[in-house]
């Protein structure tokens, strides 16, 4: 009985943690209401264990919630599985200021899911950008296209399996994957382009997509075709800089 409860706290401390998003980075006990439908005293009780552990922070009167320092250790514990989310930094600054676009790095948590690593959003009056933490299925997107059609077969084939147009799918990413590359126009964000490329590890095996969005009144023609040649290179640059061009020699 007693571990019965103490699982239910746990899940409703990490409810109260994702109740927390980009666009709403801070919360009053209301919002919190709204979204899990708990009472004020249990939510008080989970938020105050959480402000003790250093994962919340309150503030103001009335008063409002935000994530605090203990959250951005384990983002860094959990980047630090990855080489690419390290070595991209210098790679990803160089593209953005080249860009002028929001440029991102998206990571694959599994075969069926893509986070966004890293972000460096556009400083161009119209943005697009989707958020560090942001979580979607690898079938949507360019930046998820670009991880998916670069998967070992049977990962591929379970990740597309209950996909509405599996044959239209399967067309796409084998398109990708001889181009080397992905764009979409308005697939996620009406008006939006993306340009993703995949970016591999030292054993072949795609560690990571780059990717580079904009409206699409901004992202067309030269500048288009600039971008994508810009990603391409940068995506290579990582590649190369966690050791996959010397596989590839080797192999060759």
């Amino acid at each position: 009985m007693t571990e019965t409860k103490g699982v239910r706290a746990v899940e409703r401390a990490i409810d109260v943690l994702l109740c927390f998003e980009h666009s709403a980075p801070t919360l009053g006990i209301s919002d919190f209401q709204k979204r899990l439908g708990l009472s004020r005293p249990t939510l008080y009780r989970l938020l105050h264990t959480l402000e003790r552990k250093g994962l919340v922070r309150s503030f103001g009167a009335p008063q409002r919630f935000e994530l605090h320092h203990r959250v951005a250790a384990l983002a860094d514990a959990w980047l630090a599985r990855s080489d690419a989310a390290t070595v991209a930094v210098p790679y990803l600054k160089e593209l953005w200021s080249v860009s002028e676009e929001t440029v991102a790095l998206f990571l694959p948590s599994s075969p069926a899911i893509k986070v966004c690593a890293l972000e460096l959003p556009s400083r161009q009056p119209l943005v697009f950008r989707r958020g560090v933490g942001f979580a979607e299925s690898t079938m949507s997107g360019a930046s998820g296209k670009a991880l998916l059609a670069f998967m070992a077969p049977d990962e591929i084939t379970a990740v597309i399996a209950d996909a509405a147009d599996r044959p239209a799918l399967e067309r796409e990413l084998e398109l990708i994957h001889a181009d080397g590359y992905c764009i979409s126009e308005g697939e996620i964000i009406a008006g939006a382009v993306a340009i993703a490329a995949p970016i591999f590890d030292r054993t072949g095996r795609v560690a990571a997509s780059i990717c580079l969005f904009g409206p699409e009144a901004r992202l067309a023609g030269p500048h288009r075709a600039a971008c994508l040649a810009a990603a391409r290179a940068t995506a290579t640059q990582i590649s190369a800089a966690l050791g996959y061009a010397r596989v590839r020699a080797a192999a060759e």
